[in-house]
C-alpha cells in the first residue's frame, strides 16, 4: 500500500501546484451532452504540459520497492509508468481494485480533479520484474 502512496504523492504535488477552482469545469462537464466529445480547455492543456515537464525532470524516482519512471501525455491521456522492484510482486497478486480505490483518492486534489473532469484520462502502467504489466485507468467519471 505504501508503494501506491508514493504514486499518489506525485499526484498530490501536481495538485498542490495549481489551486484553481473546479466549479466551472464541473458545471461545463455536467451541462455537456454525453454523446458529444469533450473539448479540453487549451489553458488546462498548457498547464498539464507544464506540470508534466517539471515532473519528468525529477524522474525516475524510487521509493522503497517501486520506481516512478515517467509521466507523459498523449492526446487526452496521461500515462504514469511505474516499475515494481520487488520480485514477489507479480501481476497475479496485484490487487487492482484496491489500487484503483487508492488512486481515486487523488480526485480530492484540485488540479487532478480539474484535469479528470476537464476531459483528461489517466492510465497507470505497472511493470513487474517478470515484464508483465497491469494498467489501471482513471477518468472523470471516477471523480463524481
Amino acid at each position: 500500500m505504501k508503494k501506491i502512496i508514493c504514486g499518489l504523492f506525485y499526484l498530490c504535488l501536481l495538485g498542490g501546484c495549481h489551486q484553481q477552482a473546479v466549479d466551472a469545469v464541473e458545471a461545463s462537464a455536467a451541462s455537456q451532452p454525453r454523446h458529444m466529445p469533450m473539448v479540453i480547455d487549451p489553458a488546462l492543456t498548457t498547464s498539464v504540459d507544464q506540470q508534466l515537464m517539471a515532473l519528468q525532470k525529477k524522474l525516475p524516482q524510487q521509493h522503497k520497492q517501486i520506481r516512478f519512471n515517467a509521466a507523459v501525455r498523449h492526446n487526452h491521456t496521461i500515462y504514469y509508468s511505474y516499475t515494481m522492484l520487488d520480485e514477489k510482486r507479480k501481476r497475479d497478486n496485484f490487487n487492482v481494485d484496491s489500487v484503483k480505490k487508492e488512486l481515486m483518492r487523488s480526485c480530492r486534489q484540485p488540479l487532478t480533479r480539474r484535469m479528470l473532469l476537464g476531459g483528461f484520462d489517466f492510465v497507470y502502467v505497472y511493470t513487474f520484474q517478470d515484464h508483465s504489466q497491469q494498467s489501471i485507468a482513471l477518468s472523470g467519471k471516477d471523480c463524481r
